[in-house]
């Protein structure tokens, strides 16, 4: 399959969320859902071409990213579009919209990577405090035993002053 010599500008990390589209349809044993497969694949340099001239300039990498986006979301699910239907919307969508759709997929990225930036700030945070109030509570009991006056005798159960030698 060529779906990886076709999306060769991609990032790991977009080529790694084009493969959860994608894997999961494979072996259906469904005539729809392998038609969906064979006809994403074939779509994948015609709707290329259409983005490049549409949005010259857009960098290779995204020209890919979003045209295996608008594949994935139109034609890789059975039913929902059909090759001429997917090339007559495409062909429709103006280079502003297509920019529009870059922009939303790249937004929700880079929104879930300030979200996990902030949850590991935060995280850090409570593990910087946990140390400090373990570190706190380690040197209070260091103290405690140096000025201590009183200690607790298990053989009588009472606290008795300390007999200092």
């Amino acid at each position: 399959m060529p779906v990886g010599q076709n999306t060769a500008a991609m990032k790991a990390e977009d080529k790694i969320n084009l493969l959860s589209y994608i894997v999961p349809r494979f072996g259906s044993d469904h005539a729809d859902q392998e038609a969906a497969l064979e006809a994403f694949v074939d779509g994948m340099k015609p709707t290329f071409s259409v983005i490049r001239t549409k949005c010259p300039d857009v960098s290779e990498e995204d020209v890919q990213l979003l045209g295996t986006e608008l594949l994935a979301s139109e034609v890789l699910i059975p039913g929902r579009s059909t090759r001429e239907e997917f090339a007559a919307w495409l062909g429709a969508l103006t280079d502003t919209e297509m920019n529009d759709i870059l922009k939303a997929r790249k937004r929700s990225k880079e929104e879930a990577k300030a979200e996990l930036d902030d949850f590991r700030a935060e995280r850090k945070a409570k593990q910087e405090a946990a140390e400090t109030a373990q570190s706190k509570m380690q040197e209070q009991v260091k103290k405690a035993r140096e000025e201590r006056s009183m200690i607790f005798n298990p053989e009588t159960g009472k606290m008795e002053p300390i007999k200092k030698k």
